[in-house]
């Protein structure tokens, strides 16, 4: 269950891939581009307190048209907190998601700014304990929203940079958006 939606996104790209039309790479949709993106942040309180957030993540689409985007993605977040006497956990999340891009101008333009949406399984495994000997659930599994905005920046035509905004919503619940996000910037390959 924790990799249907891998498999089912092999299975919805794979006709598209073999499908592609022939005109040149420029000039028509059917390229498959691979991403990847870092982002770190740290908050020292003093006393030995402090807050650290790592993610990276990779994905792997495929362009039905110069604008529009089926994308498969991995992400992969720790959050690492220590306040003394008050929490001191671990969460390790894994997102795999099938998601939707849209671009509003395509890649003719240096700057193309996109939406994300979609669906993926979440899995969480968390440590640790809040004040008074409190624990967080120590294994979460469930599906997920992901939502974001990104900009990508065409430096040639086989290569760009790229930043985005996302949050996945816990149990695909919109009131969970603020919890979970992210700021990450990493580059793409255009194939």
């Amino acid at each position: 269950m924790k990799f249907a939606p891998m498999l089912i996104a092999a299975v919805l790209l794979l006709p598209a891939a073999l499908l592609a039309p022939g005109a040149s790479h420029e000039a028509r949709a059917g390229h498959f581009e691979i991403s990847a993106g870092f982002a770190f942040n740290q908050s020292n309180y003093g006393n030995n307190n402090y807050s650290w957030t790592r993610r990276w993540g990779t994905s792997l689409g495929y362009h039905l048209t110069e604008r529009s985007e089926v994308e498969v993605s991995f992400q992969d977040v720790v959050d690492r907190n220590h306040i003394v006497n008050y929490e001191d956990t671990t969460f390790h999340d894994r997102i795999y998601s099938i998601n939707w891009n849209q671009s509003f101008l395509g890649k003719e333009y240096i700057f193309d700014p996109y939406v994300k949406l979609g669906v993926g399984q979440l899995n969480r495994d968390a440590s640790g304990s809040y004040a008074f000997g409190t624990s967080p659930y120590s294994e979460v599994d469930s599906l997920t929203v992901l939502m974001g905005v990104g900009l990508r920046i065409h430096i040639t035509p086989r290569f760009g940079l790229r930043g985005e905004a996302n949050t996945y919503l816990n149990g695909g619940s919109i009131r969970t958006w603020q919890d979970n996000v992210s700021v990450s910037f990493g580059f793409s390959v255009y194939l």
